[in-house]
């Protein structure tokens, strides 16, 4: 026999153990952790935060001038953005493409061009075809004008010369590279 007072305890305590099951996992759940901590006084929260991110930037004739990936990207309300493990290939220097890798990147509000911060690798090949590596600090990536561009040092290696310099621009549209300043420059002559 059921008491009264019993079967109003047990209808309660089963309509109680979901609300508790629920503010467990609100409340108390180590899963619902935020990934990130809370932005500091001043620190800009971004708007989109993407994982696993690729991209391709086409010309006016639907060709490709450049492919992206990042491995996590934050875009904010003013345009800007930050990269993680950025990867671009650039098309068009030296009819080689050309591959810019550095561990994060960033691009100023309200503009196109992004800034890889280094140290920055880049595989490509001098407008001659000779393959070359260099390195540097920091390197400017702007799709607008279709340049490479950098004030920091640049140390750069291929089979037939090796130096360093302190800047560079690269104009992938008319295949050009230029050393900025203060190159030192080692030729290896060719065998005949």
């Amino acid at each position: 026999m059921i008491k009264p007072g019993g079967r109003l305890n047990s209808i309660l305590i089963w309509l109680a153990l979901p609300l508790m099951v629920a503010a467990w996992l609100l409340f108390g759940s180590p899963d619902m952790e935020p990934d990130t901590a809370p932005p500091t006084d001043g620190e800009q929260v971004p708007r989109y935060s993407l994982k696993g991110v690729e991209w391709t930037r086409l010309n006016g004739q639907g060709q490709r001038e450049f492919t992206a990936t990042a491995d996590g990207a934050d875009y904010f309300d003013d345009e800007s953005a930050r990269y993680e493990q950025l990867e671009v290939t650039v098309v068009g220097i030296s009819q080689t493409p050309w591959h810019l890798t550095s561990p994060k990147g960033a691009a100023p509000p309200h503009e196109k061009r992004i800034s890889m911060q280094g140290p920055v690798d880049i595989d490509g090949a001098w407008p001659d075809g000779e393959a070359v590596t260099m390195q540097m600090a920091q390197l400017w990536v702007d799709p607008v004008k279709r340049q490479l561009q950098t004030q920091e040092g640049v140390v750069f290696n291929s089979v037939s010369r090796s130096g360093r310099s302190k800047g560079l621009q690269a104009d992938w549209e008319k295949q050009t590279v230029q050393l900025l300043g203060d190159v030192r420059m080692e030729y290896v002559p060719r065998p005949r």
